[in-house]
């Protein structure tokens, strides 16, 4: 599955999807672009239907979505070929105990977690999410998550 496959057309829904689905705020999306969050909002709502995302927006979000998808299939074939049968232990974030920065990296880290969840589902891998603190002893996730 590639970022490209999902062939999103470029809709204000589309791009609040493809921004959602990559953990991203819209702020984090108007710093990128170099707009404000008002800007972003008005690209996402239905009720303004000629503001739109620029082309330099969308290639921002459709490039990460590419980089993700990458990562997601290398974490992905990592699991399967070291799945011994026992469920795999995913990494999950909770954003409100950590600093705004932090919090940011969790979200995206979250968006990226939820891909392979479905990927390892998809190939009927047995997998668990688990908090930081739950998995610090398993050897499993370290190897994995410091790709």
């Amino acid at each position: 599955m590639k970022g490209t496959d999902m062939q999103t057309i470029h809709t204000k829904a589309g791009f609040k999807v493809l921004r959602e689905s990559l953990g991203l705020y819209q702020s984090d999306v108007a710093e990128a672009a170099g707009v404000d969050v008002k800007t972003i909002k008005n690209w996402e709502s239905p009720r303004l239907p000629r503001a739109r995302a620029t082309a330099v927006a969308w290639k921002y979000l459709e490039n990460l979505a590419e980089i993700q998808e990458r990562e997601v299939g290398c974490l992905v074939e990592k699991i399967v070929d070291e799945t011994d049968g026992n469920p795999y232990p995913l990494p999950y974030f909770r954003e409100q105990d950590l600093a705004a920065e932090d919090a940011r990296a969790a979200r995206i880290s979250n968006a990226m977690t939820r891909k392979v969840a479905f990927e390892l589902t998809r190939l009927a891998i047995p997998y668990e999410f688990r908090f930081e603190e739950e998995a610090a002893d398993d050897e499993r996730l370290s190897e994995i998550w410091d790709m």
